[in-house]
């Protein structure tokens, strides 16, 4: 009896030992990484042709949801228009000189204006100031095909061999499972040539989707396609394309640009939405770039920097929206130009923390009238 009490008691020991060390496990954080910057080029594809005359721009809708996918990504920031308004030769002022929002905005010029440098266009001019507007990625992709499948032997859409015949078809049909083929492929935006290439195959795609369609009584627009089975099916085709290409960029290094040099501080394309934070290091390298003829308005023929050329490392000290700037930590006697390439040093430590932002403690003053009054001040206290 003695014996079974004391293994009772030691199972009983064991669990609760199980239980303390689950409790004390700490959840892990995710673990950080930049997001690359990248461009979209154009999704083309086939229109797809119904019965009774009715045909749907599948391209218009394509190229919408790949936006969405994008955005949604986790590795890719994607921004529809430069940070850089217009060639610095054709700008007629700051305040359009830059697409940026309208914090980020407000701080390149407050940052300008801090150290004495207000005409963005004259200091732009003097440098390769396109290498700023460019991605480290461009992706674009076909839908090689689209099959509405349906019973008896329907088939809607069009393969690589060319549109489904729909003369004759009724107006009214079941379709029974959707699915596409799809290609993209993710290119350097100065050479073109290929960084990652996927296809996303029929097989992969192929979903039940049990959808009635009655022609003789609705359109097939962006409307009926976007509240119907088939968007989401497109859209994880999609999903599945753009996660493919950012597995294989993954052996990619991240990379931004120089958009300001004030000495002391340089300012960086990207922000928030990259996942910089305060507290970053990067290195800063001027590359040599070989234009045929005018620079940014002639073929790129080739450039870079070498790996051991830094000019300077920063220490990201604010991230805004799509910007950041760094405070210059070291330095060789060579300046940042605008356009420089921009690299990841090091993230900051999981410890660490942003230094005091130095602003005066607010401490409570009370009216004359007594604390009986109800108004106490909250003017910060010179003594």
């Amino acid at each position: 009896m003695k014996t079974l009490m004391k293994a009772v008691v030691l199972v009983a020991g064991a669990a609760m030992t199980m239980g303390n060390q689950k409790c004390e496990q700490k959840v892990q954080p995710t673990a950080r990484s930049l997001k690359k910057i990248v461009d979209l080029g154009a999704i083309r594809s086939s229109p797809i042709n119904f019965p009774g005359g009715q045909s749907f721009d599948f391209q218009f809708v394509a190229n919408q949801q790949i936006y969405s996918v994008l955005l949604e990504s986790k590795q890719f920031a994607f921004k529809y228009n430069p940070p850089i308004a217009v060639p610095p030769a054709q700008a007629t002022g700051d305040q359009n000189f830059f697409n940026l929002s309208k914090a980020d905005g407000q701080m390149m010029k407050a940052f300008a204006e801090a150290v004495g440098k207000d005409n963005y266009s004259l200091e732009y001019a003097k440098t390769a100031w396109c290498m700023v507007n460019l991605p480290q990625a461009k992706i674009s992709g076909s839908v090689n095909s689209f099959e509405l499948l349906g019973g008896g032997g329907l088939s809607i859409g069009f393969t690589p061999a060319g549109a489904y015949p729909v003369n004759g078809a009724s107006l009214g049909f079941n379709v029974e499972f959707m699915q596409l083929d799809l290609s993209m492929v993710a290119t350097r935006p100065l050479t073109s040539s290929v960084m990652a290439a996927t296809n996303v195959t029929s097989k992969q795609t192929k979903t039940k989707v049990n959808l009635g369609i009655n022609l003789g009584a609705i359109s097939i627009g962006p409307s009926f396609y976007y509240q119907s089975p088939l968007a989401q099916v497109s859209k994880n085709g999609l999903a599945k394309a753009v996660n493919d290409l950012s597995t294989q960029l993954v052996k990619e290094e991240w990379y931004t640009r120089v958009m300001a040099n004030h000495d002391t501080h340089v300012v960086i394309r990207g922000g928030s939405d990259v996942s910089l934070e305060v507290g970053d290091q990067l290195l800063i390298y001027n590359e040599d770039y070989y234009w045929e003829g005018e620079p940014c308005n002639s073929k790129y023929l080739g450039g870079g920097a070498a790996a051991n050329t830094a000019v300077a490392k920063i220490e990201i000290d604010w991230v805004g929206d799509e910007i950041s700037r760094g405070r210059v930590v070291q330095q060789t006697d060579e300046n940042a130009v605008i356009g420089a390439k921009v690299k990841l040093y090091k993230m900051h430590a999981d410890d660490y923390k942003a230094p005091d932002a130095g602003v005066t403690p607010v401490t409570p003053v009370q009216s004359e009238s007594g604390s009986n009054s109800g108004q106490n001040s909250t003017k910060p206290s010179r003594g």
